[in-house]
């Protein structure tokens, strides 16, 4: 029985198939996930200037404020 270095059999093709479906499948995942990110960064994003900017108005209201009394 001869044995070649470059050949393989049918169950590590089989394997080798299965992987890169595997990998695959992983990558559409990761970008739906990288998407879904994309998202919630624009809300975190959103959030945080609507916040900066209520602080921002409450800071010169009371400031106003003391000037008055």
């Amino acid at each position: 029985m001869s044995c070649d270095n470059n050949s393989i059999d049918s169950s590590q093709e089989t394997r080798l198939v299965v992987q890169a479906l595997k990998i695959e499948r992983l990558e559409e995942k990761q970008e739906e996930l990288r998407e879904r990110l994309k998202i919630v960064e624009k809300w975190v994003i959103g959030a945080a200037a609507v916040l900066a900017a209520g602080v921002t108005l409450i800071g010169f209201a009371t400031n106003i404020s003391k000037a008055y009394l």
